[in-house]
């Protein structure tokens, strides 16, 4: 395998770069010390993961290993004063950026993006299930929720930064709508009232309104449980999004 040794000259590459930063007098010194500890950090998780390869993406290598050079060659006065201290900084963080999701290019971390992705389809898919037998106020917060959703999907699938920002954004909002469909829910079983309401409401028997009252216990259940592990999955891998 040809990665391991491409993200290994890639750290080398940083630590050139880190020598350079230091002998700059166009950024100034929290700019300066905020570039090189980002960069330290950078070159560490580079080097860490060329000992713990075990997918070998030959192209992606060879293209953090382009991008620190392009960094390295930029490190100097004239190119910093040419580009601003901000468009440098960007160039910087992007190196950052990149190092922290190696893992999932190189090391199979991806399984666990998976995961939480399969958790977050399933959980919202029971929050339309669930709020399909509550209360028109409930249809049209679902209902409003939908685009932001299948924006979040979409961009998730490509490990897109927004499409994070959107699920952490979507989630809370069933989540609490769970835990009120699962107590409104369990109140058919508890009070006789609560199922004569519930029959009344569905216009069924009392029967199937216990049957139906089940079913969405269920699904409010595995609602809050799925959207909880997707929501902490995500936020533990959050740099695997770009």
């Amino acid at each position: 395998m040809k990665s391991p040794e491409l993200l290994r000259e890639t750290a080398d590459v940083l630590e050139e770069t880190e020598e350079r930063i230091k002998k700059l007098t166009s950024l100034s010194l929290r700019r300066k010390q905020n570039a090189l500890n980002k960069l330290r950090e950078a070159k560490e998780n580079f080097r860490k993961m060329a000992s713990e390869v075990v997918i070998d993406n030959e192209e992606l290598a060879e293209f953090f290993l382009k991008r620190a050079v392009r960094l390295k060659n930029a490190t100097n006065n004239k190119s910093i004063e040419k580009l601003g201290e901000k468009e440098y900084m960007k160039d910087i963080d992007a190196i950052l950026r990149y190092s922290r999701a190696i893992p999932y290019d190189f090391a199979g971390y991806m399984k666990y993006v998976n995961r939480a992705y399969k958790a977050y389809v399933w959980g919202m898919i029971s929050f339309f299930v669930v709020t399909a037998f509550l209360p028109v106020e409930f249809k049209i917060t679902s209902l409003i929720l939908l685009i932001p959703i299948i924006l979040s999907l979409l961009s998730l699938r490509k490990r897109g930064h927004s499409g994070l920002m959107l699920a952490f954004a979507a989630i809370p909002i069933p989540l609490i709508t769970g835990a009120l469909a699962v107590r409104a829910y369990l109140d058919v079983f508890i009070s006789p009232t609560g199922l004569q309401e519930a029959a009344q409401g569905l216009g069924v028997s009392p029967s199937t309104a216990q049957a139906i009252a089940g079913a969405m216990v269920l699904f409010g259940i595995a609602e809050l449980v799925l959207l909880s592990y997707a929501l902490y999955m995500f936020y533990k891998h959050r740099h695997a999004f770009l």
